[in-house]
């Protein structure tokens, strides 16, 4: 009596499921890392944005001896039609004025998105939100003024 053991080359169903099943864990840890990288590049350039504007504030009130005064208006947003800081303030670009100290302001990383500014002669706040952990604590609303950065709307 010869038995003859016949075996099949391939793999199971349940392999096949496992080797899915690893693949998606992997596919979806990589989509969740490349989102946050993608949050944390935004909120590097929102931190870079205001550096530029705390910097050209400085450079206005220097020689200027206040800061732009407004009640409230987001910067660069088409809407306002303001686009640079010259001599003359927050204006459009149609403003002639000689003297500029930034000659366009930056906009936000995200489509839509602007810095609020609101400031009198004495100092400035400067609205951001940030979507991850900064230098500046964890992710929300910040306010930036002349000496300082917290959570108070408060122009100082």
């Amino acid at each position: 009596m010869s038995y003859k053991i016949n075996f099949k080359s391939g793999i199971t169903i349940l392999e096949s499921l496992i080797v899915f099943l690893l693949i998606g864990i992997i596919v979806a840890i990589f989509v969740y890392l490349l989102g946050n990288q993608r949050a944390v590049t935004r909120d590097l350039k929102r931190l870079s944005d205001v550096s530029v504007i705390q910097s050209s504030l400085s450079q206005y009130w220097l020689q200027q001896a206040h800061y732009p005064v407004s009640k409230g208006v987001y910067l660069a947003d088409p809407k306002t039609g303001l686009v640079k800081l010259t001599a003359n303030g927050f204006v459009g670009q149609s403003d002639k004025s000689n003297v500029v100290f930034l000659s366009k302001l930056p906009i936000g990383p995200k489509h839509g998105e602007y810095y609020f500014y609101k400031g009198n002669e004495q100092g400035y706040s400067l609205h951001i939100k940030t979507e991850t952990a900064t230098a500046y604590g964890p992710p929300g609303d910040y306010y930036i003024h002349k000496q300082s950065v917290d959570r108070d709307d408060t122009i100082k």
